[in-house]
This record gives C-alpha cells, sequence and structure tokens, in this order.
C-alpha cells in the first residue's frame, strides 16, 4: 500500500523521502523541489497515515487514482496518530 500512495504522491509531482528526525513528516516545497518527508523511524503503519494525510491535503481529485487507493487515503487521512500527534505544519520555501 505504501508502495501505491508513492505512486500516487509521484504523479502530483512530490517525491516521497524518509529521513531521520524529530518530527512526524508532511509536505514541502523546498527551492523547488516538491518534497514529502517521513520519518524513518516510524513504523509503516503510521507512515501510511502520513502519506495519506498529505497526500489528502495536496489535493488528489484531478488526478486518476485507483479507487482502493482512494477509499485508503480518505480512511487513513481522517484518523488520528497516536499520542495524539499530528503531522508537522507545511512549510512552503521559495527562492
Amino acid at each position: 500500500m505504501l508502495t501505491e500512495l508513492e505512486e500516487v504522491a509521484d504523479k502530483l509531482g512530490y517525491k516521497v523521502r524518509y529521513e531521520k528526525g524529530n518530527f512526524a513528516g508532511g509536505y514541502c516545497v523546498l527551492k523547488e523541489s516538491r518534497l514529502l518527508v517521513v520519518n524513518s523511524r516510524n513504523e509503516i503503519e503510521r507512515r501510511i497515515i502520513i502519506v495519506s494525510k498529505s497526500l489528502k491535503e495536496i489535493g488528489i481529485d484531478d488526478i486518476y487514482v485507483k479507487p482502493n487507493i482512494r477509499e485508503l487515503i480518505e480512511k487513513e487521512s481522517s484518523r488520528k496518530l497516536k499520542d495524539n500527534e499530528e503531522v508537522t505544519e507545511n512549510a512552503e520555501e521559495t527562492e
């Protein structure tokens, strides 16, 4: 499922990166690069939730997404992360 979510991100022009750090994850624009950054220390379920939430916020209405993946994005994007942790604020930086 995570691989298919990554493919949706790619269709939207976002590259998914897994990095270590003190953050949950989210999407941003950095020097014209569209990134979706996910903490590599997160378990797979948490990664799916974070990627789903980000894709929902970016918007998937204008592209074809397999019905089962669209349903997953809708379901997972409405879930709360454990310990009420929210996806980090989205930042947009332009040069």
